[in-house]
């Protein structure tokens, strides 16, 4: 700013313009520098949100990989009955009794198969597909793999949410 305005028009300013010229010179000076850091600062920013982003991912793959390491192979081998799995439920009032019983069956016949409430809570989250089910299942699916679930057993699941939201309320 200083630079711009010629030593004649400070020297018209009589015995304060030199003064005034160094100040606004260190004013000019000072803005530059907050520019400077201004800028600075959003570039760590923008930094910091790849970085928050990329840690995200980084630990959902980590607990999706967990969940699939910790999925039994069927190295120990024991004879129980054929489960026939789940149909996929879509939301439909009618269905959704019928859903929780065979949850629980399949559940219940294959309880060597789940390591933790949260495979079984998966595991049933899995048999949703379609209609209202689908984005209902996508968000609670969401919640477990994330932690911040509102229930922890698959009794909560399928009892205190999907008969709540899909069975007939009367």
């Amino acid at each position: 700013m200083s630079h711009q305005l010629t030593n004649e028009y400070w020297d018209l300013l009589g015995p304060n313009g030199p003064f005034l010229h160094e100040l606004f010179h260190n004013q000019s000076q000072l803005v530059q520098q907050l520019q400077d850091t201004n800028n600075t600062l959003k570039t760590q920013v923008m930094d910091a949100q790849d970085d928050v982003s990329n840690t995200v991912t980084r630990a959902m793959l980590a607990v999706v990989q967990t969940i699939i390491m910790n999925i039994p192979t069927g190295g120990h081998l024991t004879r129980s009955a054929q489960v026939a799995k789940p149909e996929s439920f879509d939301g439909i009032r009618d269905k959704t009794e019928q859903f929780v019983l065979s949850i629980h069956i399949a559940v219940m016949m294959q309880l060597d198969t789940f390591l933790n409430e949260r495979m079984k809570i998966l595991y049933a989250l899995s048999f949703m597909h379609g209609g209202m089910a689908q984005v209902w299942a996508a968000n609670e699916t969401n919640s477990v793999l994330a932690n911040m679930s509102a229930f922890t057993t698959l009794a909560e699941l399928l009892a205190g949410n999907i008969q709540r939201t899909f069975s007939d309320p009367d």
